[in-house]
């Protein structure tokens, strides 16, 4: 499957989850975001996202330029509440991208060099599994 994982977080856990989720994936390494290289048609998107508002234009640019030519499902995992995550997934649906409902929520730690636990990861593996057939 066609498949790629990306960020935008400074924090250790949302780039280790990053990480471990890309082992799913023969094509790429997880990348930050913007990506190193362009998206083309993939088949999902995960984003591993620790700021939802008040995002830095590139960022911003990139999220709002998601459309079903360039990515066909967009799955989120993120350490926000989850107001944040609904106003985010409203933008990302304007654009007619279908964004998997299913949120991973991570739990935010104050130390930002905090790595994800083998629970953490085991729970993104589960997740990661239930969305799979949540695909168009």
């Amino acid at each position: 499957m066609k498949m790629r994982v990306i960020y935008f977080s400074s924090k250790k856990k949302i780039l280790d989850l990053a990480d471990h989720l890309s082992k799913n994936s023969d094509d790429y390494k997880p990348d930050k975001i913007p990506p190193d290289y362009s998206l083309d048609k993939e088949k999902l998107l995960v984003l591993g996202m620790s700021q939802l508002t008040r995002l830095p234009d590139e960022v911003r640019r990139f999220v709002t330029n998601l459309r079903p030519g360039i990515v066909k499902n967009v799955a989120l995992y993120t350490d926000r509440p989850e107001k944040e995550v609904a106003e985010f997934i409203a933008k990302l649906r304007e654009n007619d991208t279908n964004v998997i409902d299913d949120v991973l929520y991570v739990k935010s730690e104050f130390l930002p060099f905090v790595k994800a636990s083998d629970e953490e990861k085991k729970q993104a593996d589960e997740w990661f599994e239930r969305i799979l057939p949540r695909l168009k």
